[in-house]
C-alpha cells in the first residue's frame, strides 16, 4: 500500500523558524513523515527546494515576500497588503501543489498568502486539516490586541477578516487547536465546530529533567524571563515584580532576560531596571536547560492572549517554579507542564511579588488549577486529523483538561 501524500502549508519553515508555532508545526510534520510522504510549501523571495530530514521543502517565490520575519516596515506592509489584495501571491504555491497532487493538505499559519490557498482548496474539493497555532484568522494583528488591551470580542475591522476566512475554509475541514482557549475562540467565530475540531497540546509528555542549579551568589535570587523580548510579552511587568519582591523581602535580585529583541527596547528595559534598583542581565539566546540552570524561578508575564505557551511546558519540565499570567492558553500550558506554578496578575507588581514569595517558599497553590483530563499531544492530534480527513469524515471532539 502506497504512503499517502501530505502537503504542509506554512508561513515560515526551518531554518527560518520564528517562534514556538513554527517549532510545533515542524514537530508535527516530522511525526507525519513516519507514515506518509510529507512535502512542505512556504512562500519565499525566490524558488528553492531543500531537505529537512525526511521532509522535502518547497520555498516558492511569492511577489513582495519578506526576506526574513523581522524585515523592514516597508516590506512588512507590502506583504500584508498584497496578501489580501493580490491573488497572484499564492499562484506559485498553487501550481506547486497541483503538481504534487496531495491526498491531504495540512495548513498551519498561512497569513502570508491571505485566503487564496484556502479558496483553492475549497474550490477543488481538497481534504484539509487546519492546525491552528494562534487566533490570526480572527485578527489583522494576529494577537487580538489593540493598543494596551486585549480584545475579548472580535472588533468590527477584524470581523471582516474573520468572515473572509470563514467563507474560504472548505466544509468538513478538521481543525487541530493548540489549546482549548484557541478552539473556543475559533468556535465563537464560526471557523470550526465541536464536531470538526480537537485540542492537541505541543510538548505534551515532555520528560521531566532537573538541571543542576547554577548559583554564583547564594545570597541573591535570580528570576528569569525566557522568550521573545517585546512589549506584549510583559517583560517590563516582570522587572517591576522582581523589584517589588526585592523591596518586600530585602533579598538581592537579578532579573535574567534571555531572548532577542530590538536594541532600543532592550535599552528601555535596562533603564527600567536601573530605576527600579535591580540588576537586569541580558543573556541573549539561551536554550531552556541553560536558562533553568541559572534561575530560582521563571516569570511568565505575557499581557496578550497567548494561544498556548511552549516556554511554560519547557520550564516546568525542568523543575523550576513558575509565576504565570492567567491569560489565553497559558493556564492550560501550566496544567500539562508537570511543573510547580502559581497564577498572578502582573499588572499589580506588589501582589505578584507576594505570590512569588509564597511560591518560592512552597506555600502557593494555583487557584482552581486545571487538570490534565484527556489531553493529547499535538503530533498525535495532527496524525489523527489527517487519518480522519483521508477517511472523509470530520474530526471528533477531544476533551481538554477540565
Amino acid at each position: 500500500m502506497s504512503r499517502p501524500r501530505v502537503a504542509v502549508l506554512a508561513d515560515w519553515w526551518w531554518p527560518n523558524l520564528v517562534g514556538g508555532a513554527e517549532r510545533s508545526a515542524r514537530s508535527a510534520a516530522l511525526e507525519l513523515a513516519r507514515t506518509a510522504e510529507v512535502t512542505v510549501f512556504v512562500p519565499a523571495p525566490a524558488d528553492e527546494v531543500y531537505r529537512d530530514g525526511p521532509l522535502v521543502v518547497h520555498a516558492v517565490r511569492r511577489p513582495y515576500a519578506r526576506r526574513v520575519h523581522a524585515d523592514s516596515a516597508l516590506r512588512r506592509a507590502l506583504e500584508l497588503l498584497t496578501a489580501w489584495l493580490l491573488p497572484a501571491v499564492a499562484s506559485g504555491q498553487i501550481r506547486a501543489l497541483r503538481a504534487y497532487r496531495p491526498d491531504v493538505v495540512v495548513a498551519t499559519n498561512i497569513s502570508r498568502t491571505g485566503p487564496w490557498l484556502l479558496r483553492w482548496a475549497r474550490s477543488n474539493g481538497i481534504r484539509l486539516v487546519r492546525s491552528y497555532h494562534d487566533l490570526s484568522d480572527t485578527c489583522w494583528r494576529r494577537s487580538r490586541r489593540r493598543g494596551s488591551g486585549n480584545c475579548a470580542d472580535i472588533c468590527a475591522d477584524c470581523r471582516v477578516k474573520t468572515a473572509v476566512m470563514r467563507r474560504a475554509t472548505p466544509p468538513g475541514t478538521v481543525a487541530v487547536c493548540v489549546s482549548g482557549f484557541v478552539r473556543d475562540e475559533l468556535q465563537r467565530a464560526g471557523l470550526t465546530s465541536p464536531e470538526t475540531s480537537l485540542v492537541a497540546y505541543p510538548l505534551l509528555g515532555t520528560a521531566t529533567v532537573a538541571p543542576e542549579g547554577y548559583r554564583p551568589d547564594p545570597t541573591r535570587r535570580v528570576l528569569g524571563y525566557l522568550g521573545r523580548i517585546a512589549p506584549v510579552k510583559g517583560v517590563e511587568a516582570a522587572i517591576r515584580t522582581a523589584a517589588a519582591y526585592r523591596r518586600n523581602t530585602g533579598t538581592a535580585v537579578t532579573m535574567l532576560v534571555a531572548g532577542e529583541g530590538q536594541p532600543d527596547y532592550l535599552r528601555r528595559l535596562a533603564d527600567l531596571g536601573t530605576a527600579q534598583g535591580i540588576e537586569v542581565d541580558f543573556a541573549g539566546r539561551l536554550d531552556v536547560e541553560a536558562f533553568c540552570a541559572r534561575i530560582d524561578a521563571a516569570l511568565i508575564p505575557s499581557t496578550w492572549m497567548e494561544p498556548f505557551g511552549r516556554v511554560v511546558v519547557e520550564v516546568g519540565s525542568h523543575g523550576r517554579p513558575m509565576l504565570v499570567s492567567r491569560v489565553g492558553g497559558l493556564p492550560e500550558a501550566a496544567a500539562v507542564s508537570g511543573g510547580r506554578f502559581a497564577f498572578t496578575d502582573f499588572a499589580d507588581p506588589e501582589a505578584a511579588a507576594r505570590t512569588l514569595d509564597e511560591l518560592l517558599a512552597g506555600k502557593a497553590e494555583p487557584a482552581n488549577p486545571p487538570g490534565r483530563g484527556a489531553a493529547i499531544g499535538l503530533e498525535q492530534g495532527v496524525v489523527s486529523a489527517v487519518a480522519r480527513a483521508l477517511e472523509g469524515r470530520p474530526g471528533t471532539r477531544e476533551e481538554r483538561p477540565a
